[in-house]
């Protein structure tokens, strides 16, 4: 393994400065079993079918599809290496 992966600080990073990410909407659904099982999948409303399908009348969510990523190990590493005391 090569690196650090930062999901979870990226995450709240993206919740105080959106600008670090560029987000698309869509439908999302987890595989819940079979080979494929957790795997995560995005409609993005961009196919259209001609009958109900799974994907039908389901809520839309914002989801993340690029990151600043430069900027973001920047601010978790000025972070981390922050010496000043923290407030009790």
């Amino acid at each position: 393994m090569r690196g650090v992966y930062l999901h979870d600080p990226t995450a709240l990073l993206a919740a105080v400065n959106p600008s670090l990410v560029t987000c698309t909407e869509g439908v999302v659904r987890v595989q819940t079993s079979g080979i494929t099982r957790g795997l995560t999948i995005l409609y993005n409303k961009q196919k259209r079918f001609g009958e109900v399908t799974q994907w039908t009348d389901k809520p839309t969510v914002q989801v993340a599809v690029t990151v600043d990523a430069p900027t973001v190990l920047k601010l978790v590493m000025e972070r981390l290496m922050d010496d000043t005391p923290t407030r009790s």
